[in-house]
């Protein structure tokens, strides 16, 4: 259907109703008009005459107006002569009206003064008419626009809450695919033997061990019904992604992390930030003293969370980079689902080095 088309209302007795009795207050109060002026008005037939004229009239201009203004376009041509036409055919009804009820003059001073007066009158007559089918015309149109306009917008609300349901359903979905697809008691019951074994010849092995388990335990965690989890939490994997990663290289890793006091009162969608951090360890050059990676996350008094890092690239290598890429955008569709327009994630490329900068309002 649509949206611009107006349509012609159907016939009802109750919308047949309202109309009479619109007119006949009308012509109530014209008569009214006319007899407090002038102490006097015509005889009942004359008015039983004149006003069907003109009650035809409005409706044929506003049926006119119906087929030729269809939403925001207008048929300009046609609707000046239509209305042309009717015109001169409402005049000649008011001449025929005349005519049968003897105002005619016979022919002589009186006719000239008769044909002066009649134009004017009747055309004053017409267009007071028709400014009032103008105003009754446009009254439907705006209350019909404004209801279609209210309908859409009813739609499209509902449309973005189902978008929305949609895209929180699949994001969980997803989530607990992922965390479904390793038995969590066999793996730690497989990482506790591992442990205890390492434990007996290095105690760096079995630490490793043992923040890997911590890790793989929080991956597989479930998230609050608002599929958030504390902020803490992520912090702590934060540091024992770090950890395992300074013990796994003979070379020193050079990455500053600095992470705020106040981020105990926070919640987040698990596996952001420590994504993040992954991909400074996997495709930065971090044994470089000379250009440490750097590492910062903090929140201010509004709630406003910074993520930001800094570090030197590794050499060009296409199947990194196509990973990392393949990360971020997992991290943008989760991000778009959660969080909508409140984060904002920003790369830059200066030089040999590579910076991200995540900013979101928990």
């Amino acid at each position: 259907m649509n949206l611009f088309k107006f349509p012609i209302k159907k016939f009802s007795f109750n919308i047949l109703a309202i109309h009479v009795i619109c007119w006949a207050t009308f012509i109530a109060y014209e008569l009214s008009i006319v007899y407090f002026t002038i102490g006097t008005i015509e005889r009942p037939y004359i008015y039983l005459v004149y006003y069907p004229i003109n009650i035809c009239f409005f409706y044929l201009y506003v049926t006119l107006l119906n087929h030729t203004v269809i939403g925001w376009k207008l048929n300009f041509f046609k609707l000046i002569i239509g209305y042309f036409s009717l015109a001169v055919l409402y005049l000649l009804l008011k001449y025929a009206a005349d005519c049968l009820l003897g105002e005619l003059p016979n022919f002589n001073k009186k006719s000239l003064i008769y044909v002066e007066a009649f134009a004017p009158r009747n055309i004053i007559r017409g267009l007071n008419f028709t400014i009032l089918g103008t105003f009754y015309w446009s009254a439907n149109h705006i209350s019909y626009f404004h209801k279609k306009f209210q309908q859409s917008e009813n739609q499209k609300l509902v449309i973005e809450k189902t978008n929305a349901e949609l895209e929180t359903r699949l994001a969980k979905t997803h989530n607990a695919y992922l965390q479904q697809q390793i038995n969590p008691h066999m793996l730690f019951n497989a990482l506790n033997f591992v442990y205890n074994s390492a434990q007996k010849y290095s105690d760096d092995a079995a630490n490793c061990i043992w923040l890997l388990s911590e890790i793989m335990r929080f991956s597989l965690e479930e998230a609050g019904p608002d599929g958030k989890i504390e902020l803490t939490r992520e912090v702590e994997q934060i540091e024992n992604l770090v950890a395992i990663n300074r013990y796994r290289f003979r070379e020193p890793l050079y990455i500053s992390v600095e992470i705020g006091n106040d981020l105990g009162q926070y919640q987040i969608i698990p596996l952001i930030l420590l994504t993040l951090t992954e991909n400074i360890i996997k495709h930065g050059h971090l044994t470089d003293p000379n250009s440490p990676a750097s590492l910062k996350l903090y929140a201010d008094e509004t709630g406003k969370l910074t993520f930001y890092s800094l570090n030197l690239k590794k050499s060009k290598n296409g199947h990194p980079r196509q990973r990392k890429a393949l990360g971020l955008q997992n991290i943008r569709l989760r991000m778009d689902s959660f969080y909508k327009n409140d984060y904002k994630l920003e790369i830059n490329e200066p030089g040999e080095f590579y910076e991200l900068t995540l900013t979101l309002k928990l």
